[in-house]
């Protein structure tokens, strides 16, 4: 995730905490107004347990059909080279996926 949304994430966290006692309704307006939605205001309060706001390494869904593998063999076959059309290492690239 980018700092952007590290940064929003925490500020939300920071208001929240201190002013709970003013409610989810009062951090969600203070950042409406600053033009944020109201999902992505209320999807970060939701997180009750206010985890760390920075995205944690290795967290995303990890990759199945495009292995770090295959990348660095697609790398190999395109880096400075014209003898391979993008249309011919798709078909290659299809028939080893299935």
């Amino acid at each position: 995730m980018a700092p952007k949304e590290d940064d929003l994430r925490s500020r939300v966290y920071k208001l929240y905490s201190d002013h709970q006692e003013s409610g989810k309704q009062f951090t969600a307006k203070q950042f409406m107004d600053e033009g944020v939605s109201k999902s992505t205001i209320y999807d970060i309060l939701k997180r009750e347990d206010n985890l760390p706001a920075e995205r944690q390494s290795d967290s995303g869904r990890i990759a199945k059909i495009f292995t770090p593998k295959k990348v660095e063999q697609l790398k190999k076959d395109f880096d400075h080279k014209d003898g391979i059309s993008q249309r011919q290492a798709a078909k290659s690239m299809d028939a080893v996926n299935k």
